[in-house]
């Protein structure tokens, strides 16, 4: 069985010089729509909301402040329109998830942030993209360098949008297409997931996933992080560090997501029931000990590639409770231990004599407790 999912397919993008300019141009304009467009909103609203009238952050009342933002910046008519657009459609998205479901109120865009970014919503032909080349409005062809499996499926697949950023010194252009993927067939198995910082995942099954060695690229970005601390911001020889940095920078997260890419489909395939904690992964990086970590690792990208990859192959993905005593309770008699520290690693039930790997135990009641939720909501 086939079915239609939407997926996002990165290209390194090969710019000329005059390309740069203007994928920066437009990079600096929906930046500049953003911040300004938060900035009027934040003002009105506390204006309307002095004269005891709220004003809401609706779709017009953006696409309003964005059309005077275009009068009195001329400059932004040189960019490309629907990604303008597509600025005000995200901040609303933005304020809903604020307003509805109690997200971060959204925050002004910095020039300074590595990560930068534009979307062009597909919009008749101006995106084309041919074997070698892409074709973005008011841009013209840019080359770009893929596998030739994204390749074959550019060619099959509708296209929705491109975000084209810039990260790390390279540009690239995530291209949304809506394609199908074979159902995977089921297997009867089920499998418990206990993410954790000494070993990446441990699973149900006994089986212990440890970390990425990433020793030796951590070591080269720390080395030319301090030799960028040493030379004159912008000079040339700190351009020429700072792409020696940004190689090993792009070299680790490389590593990092094809590892992922490859754990996530191994459990998709070979499982129907996937389970987990839904940790507060936030929450944890407060811990001072924790936190470079978690930011080496990566534990959301991990979990987020299990979502919708089991969410692609109809395959069930449960996030139990992250309150629920997973490490404390014996998954064989159920006893409960409530004065297990993080420290103790292996524990002995004292009611039925079983003797506990933490984590392999902690699996084991994630996946029970996964599959008594299925069956009550099923």
């Amino acid at each position: 069985m086939c079915l239609v999912v939407n997926k996002g397919l990165k290209l390194e993008l090969l710019p000329s010089k005059s390309m740069i300019q203007f994928l920066e141009q437009n990079i600096g304009n929906a930046r500049f729509i953003w911040n300004n467009i938060l900035g009027i909103y934040c003002d009105l609203y506390e204006l309307f909301k002095f004269h005891g009238c709220p004003l809401s952050p609706t779709i017009n009342n953006l696409n309003a402040i964005l059309k005077m933002l275009k009068q009195e910046n001329s400059f932004l008519y040189d960019g490309e329109s629907t990604s303008q657009q597509q600025v005000f459609r995200d901040l609303n998205k933005a304020f809903t998830k604020f307003f509805k479901e109690k997200h971060g109120f959204p925050k002004f865009k910095s020039k300074k942030n590595p990560k930068q970014s534009f979307r062009i919503q597909k919009n008749g032909n101006n995106i084309k993209i041919t074997n070698r080349r892409i074709r973005l409005a008011k841009l013209g062809y840019v080359h770009y360098r893929t596998s030739s499996k994204y390749k074959k499926l550019l060619k099959n697949s509708k296209i929705n949008n491109v975000t084209v950023k810039r990260e790390n010194g390279k540009y690239y252009a995530i291209v949304n297409i809506t394609t199908t993927v074979e159902e995977l067939e089921k297997t009867g198995k089920h499998i418990g997931i206990d993410l954790g910082l000494k070993n990446l995942a441990t699973l149900s099954t006994g089986q212990e996933i440890v970390n990425l060695d990433l020793t030796h690229e951590e070591e080269m970005i720390h080395k030319y992080q301090r030799k960028l601390n040493r030379q004159k911001y912008m000079s040339n020889n700190y351009k020429k560090t700072l792409q020696k940095y940004y190689k090993w920078l792009n070299r680790k997260n490389n590593k990092i997501q094809n590892a992922y890419h490859q754990l996530s489909k191994y459990l998709v395939r070979n499982y129907d029931i996937i389970a987990m904690e839904d940790l507060n992964i936030k929450g944890m990086f407060k811990n001072k000990k924790w936190a470079p970590k978690l930011q080496r690792i990566s534990l959301y990208k991990l979990v987020k590639m299990i979502k919708y990859k089991a969410e692609w192959y109809k395959k069930t993905f449960i996030q139990i409770d992250r309150f629920y005593p997973s490490s404390q309770l014996c998954n064989n008699c159920g006893y409960q231990k409530h004065d297990l520290t993080l420290g103790i690693r292996e524990w002995t039930c004292p009611v039925c004599k079983t003797k506990h790997n933490r984590d392999i135990n902690a699996s084991k009641n994630i996946l029970q407790k996964a599959i008594q939720e299925n069956i009550v909501n099923s």
